[in-house]
């Protein structure tokens, strides 16, 4: 894979499949959706099926959104305020809840585990319509180091 070099702002941009292995190794991200008229922004824990992003939801807001499938962006990022650092993934896509009983089981092969208390029994996910990601301060960060080197 070449690398794509900085922009014209100096960050660099990453191509879809570092994007994709970014995310691979993180299980914390942030869903941002529109909810009666405003931005909204929800941690979740996740996992990846394929190129979509899947969580587990109870219901709630992000239920009741995903019943309207419309476009979502689901962010990860990674920063070292120390070494002023950072790398962040974005992917924009049409959320939905995944109803269908055999894929449902499968999903819970994922091991998605939230942190939040409660029962989380309902299935959601980002169907990837574009992937994008940037990274600041170290060119390592885009080879799949992240801003921590790690």
């Amino acid at each position: 894979m070449h690398d794509p070099g900085p922009d014209h702002f100096g960050l660099i941009r990453m191509e879809e499949d570092q994007c994709w292995r970014f995310l691979e190794r993180h299980r914390l991200g942030r869903v941002g959706l529109v909810q009666l008229g405003h931005p909204m922004i929800y941690p979740v824990n996740y996992a990846l099926d394929g190129r979509s992003v899947v969580f587990r939801s109870a219901p709630g807001s992000k239920l009741v959104a995903a019943d309207r499938g419309p476009m979502v962006a689901f962010e990860v990022d990674e920063a070292s305020e120390t070494f002023e650092t950072g790398t962040s993934v974005v992917v924009h896509g049409a959320l939905h809840e995944v109803t269908d009983r055999a894929e449902r089981e499968r999903l819970r092969g994922l091991g998605i585990r939230p942190w939040a208390p409660g029962a989380r029994d309902h299935f959601l996910r980002v169907e990837a319509r574009w992937i994008s990601g940037r990274a600041i301060g170290v060119e390592g960060a885009v080879d799949g180091l992240g801003a921590d080197g790690g």
